[in-house]
């Protein structure tokens, strides 16, 4: 019996805590890429070098994800960091333009693919600095175009946005050139 102004007697907290159960375990340390493609860098920057592209869709092992918006992945043997925003718990949740009938004939939801970027083309991770081409003698307005082996536009001046967001080598080349290698003028800077 408990006093009226007394004290009742209270378990220890160890009895009462549950045992986990089947709902309260971690998370899947899967992710999947919600882009056409995603850059694999070095380290959590855009300015660090860039390892190796990442295909739509795969399924990569999540190790860390970080406060800054960066995340440490693992694919296959790489490991490295990218951008949160562009992860996904589920592979239905993947939104980008993907060939999915391709991705569902290599493995469905454990499609995992692979680009290593060749040394060339990767910028170094210490310096935020873009190296620049000199420039070769061509004739006609020179252009600029980024040196990440993707690209499908050339750019009339260096301090075009999207220029800017090149983290790879510049080349300089004529805009007859450009033309000839099948590039097209960029819309925001013509």
């Amino acid at each position: 019996m408990v006093p009226a102004w007394g004290f009742a007697q209270v378990a220890p907290a160890d009895s009462l805590r549950q045992s986990p159960t089947l709902e309260q375990a971690p998370t899947s340390s899967y992710r999947y890429v919600n882009a056409t493609s995603l850059t694999l860098r070095s380290s959590p920057t855009t300015t660090a070098g860039a390892a190796a592209t990442i295909a739509g869709a795969s399924r990569v092992q999540l190790l860390q994800e970080r406060a800054d918006g960066w995340s440490q992945i693992q694919v296959a043997q790489a490991r490295g960091y990218v951008k949160s925003d562009y992860l996904v718990e589920t592979q239905e949740a993947v939104t980008a333009d993907v060939d999915w009938p391709e991705i569902a004939a290599a493995g469905g939801e454990t499609y995992s693919s692979l680009s290593p970027l060749a040394a060339s083309t990767v910028a170094p991770a210490h310096s935020a600095t873009i190296r620049r081409v000199a420039p070769k003698v061509t004739t006609g307005p020179k252009v600029y175009v980024c040196g990440n082996g993707r690209t499908e536009v050339y750019h009339s001046t260096e301090s075009c946005a999207a220029m800017r967001r090149c983290t790879y080598q510049t080349l300089v080349m004529s805009q007859r050139e450009a033309q000839a290698s099948g590039l097209r003028g960029c819309m925001k800077c013509d």
